[in-house]
């Protein structure tokens, strides 16, 4: 039976900027979120539909169906049953049972934009997502369920009405609310955005139209990882760094590149570190890219987080990073309908072949049910079309956890192990090995005027 809602049933929402971006690149992706969070008791499944229900109040766009309009798409709200949204069970094989809700694929027109499965499993419950990227990113999504997992914890031990969800606004301008005037006026005028030239693909299988979802995940223990991240600190380095340094570093391995090649891996930004007050803003998409380009990719490991690591240091110098070109994709919406729009913004807009997704680190007091605290999780992107490859990672409770997600085929799952297996192997090599330290001004100076 669908639910009575306060939001009334047909309203339209409009397609914001980031909405119609994540709906143009369903040319490069499936465009599904994918989440896991693992739970050490039983999450009492009609309570977390009644707090499901009322996230649903506050972020109608999730109970909305896209409709396709030749001047401007927008969201129709619409009536849903909860029991479509939020599944139980107690399956036998629980593996195969979350694959199988991993691999499905919520329609445009469908009118739930989120599925939600509670698989129970000897006293454990894993909670899993997957959801529509146009209604929001990973940084959306952990503060959804940072205040699903508070609206849920009062409901159930306090009988507090679960309507503490975020109902902000989903506007991208929203990034530009706390510069000063003067820097308000320069982050709107940012109409370019540097590009980079680089054709360097990831080797997957030449596309054959008989592709299938295919997820690869890996687990860096919190031994490995501690001890790379803190080599890498002390070199200088960001555990973003060390995620595109491994990227790099196996990406030659699997493809022969040389080590005096050039090499960009774009980097996504989350622009949310521009808003001072997130509870101003709704679930939804605040993410950009940045580029590395390293003039040589290196040898090793250590020489390759090096220069990743000038590279990164040098852009995070300016003040306006990720805010380029997004007025241009604004007043491209703005000032065409949008049966115009999408193919002229289609041949300039740059999806890069090769990218990292870091989600960062999750708060695990934050996210804990009852006092529960997530004991595991799994994170995966929108299943990329080939040949774009983007690796997403994680971290929680100071273990690292990737992962890779494409439409190919078994032949394209071995290749992806494969480069799992060699950025493992890197990562384990920076949590062995003591790096260089960081270049002084002065041999900074030789080396750039070495040619004269």
């Amino acid at each position: 039976m669908a639910l009575k809602s306060g939001v009334i049933t047909g309203k339209k929402l409009p397609c914001e900027m980031y909405d119609k971006i994540n709906y143009m690149c369903r040319r490069f992706m499936d465009r599904m979120g994918r989440v896991e969070l693992d739970y050490n008791f039983i999450v009492d499944a009609e309570a977390f539909k009644t707090v499901t229900s009322a996230f649903l109040e506050k972020a109608p766009v999730f109970r909305s169906a896209v409709v396709w309009h030749p001047i401007s798409p927008y969201w129709r709200v619409s009536d849903y049953n909860i029991d479509d949204i939020v599944t139980t069970e107690t399956p036998e094989n629980l593996t195969k049972a979350k694959q199988k809700f991993f691999l499905r694929e919520i329609p445009l027109d469908s009118n739930i934009q989120i599925n939600i499965a509670l698989f129970y499993s000897e006293g454990r419950t894993s909670i899993c997502f997957i959801w529509n990227h146009m209604c929001m990113d990973g940084g959306g999504y952990k503060s959804f369920w940072s205040d699903f997992c508070r609206n849920y914890t009062d409901y159930v031990t306090k009988g507090i009405n679960p309507a503490n969800f975020s109902d902000g606004s989903r506007s991208y301008t929203a990034v530009y609310s706390d510069f000063n005037k003067k820097d308000k006026a320069k982050a709107k005028r940012l109409f370019t955005v540097h590009s980079v030239k680089d054709k360097h693909k990831f080797p997957f299988t030449p596309e054959c139209g008989n592709s299938d979802v295919v997820i690869v995940t890996r687990e860096i223990g919190k031994e490995i990882f501690g001890a790379a991240k803190e080599t890498s600190k002390k070199a200088g380095a960001t555990v973003n760094d060390m995620l595109v340094a491994s990227y790099m570093d196996a990406y030659g391995k699997i493809t022969g590149m040389g080590a005096d090649e050039s090499l960009n891996v774009s980097c996504a930004v989350d622009l949310r570190r521009y808003i001072k007050d997130l509870s101003r803003i709704g679930y939804t998409n605040h993410v950009s890219f940045i580029h590395c380009a390293v003039a040589r990719k290196g040898a090793a490991i250590h020489e390759t987080l090096r220069y990743v690591s000038e590279v990164n240091e040098k852009t995070k110098k300016d003040p306006f990073m990720g805010l380029h070109g997004l007025p241009l994709l604004n007043f491209g919406y703005k000032s065409m309908i949008y049966l115009q729009a999408e193919p002229v913004i289609k041949m300039f807009y740059n999806n890069p072949f090769l990218a990292v997704s870091n989600v960062g680190a999750l708060d695990a007091k934050a996210l804990s049910i009852c006092g529960n605290e997530p004991c595991g999780v799994f994170v995966a992107g929108a299943a990329k079309n080939k040949p774009y490859a983007m690796l997403t990672a994680l971290t929680l409770n100071d273990c690292l956890f990737l992962s890779m997600s494409v439409r190919g085929n078994d032949e394209d799952r071995k290749i992806l192990e494969r480069f799992f297996d060699e950025i493992e192997k890197s990562i384990t090599e920076l949590s062995r090995q003591q790096m260089p330290a960081p270049r002084t001004k002065a041999e900074e100076w030789k080396k750039d005027n070495a040619k004269w």
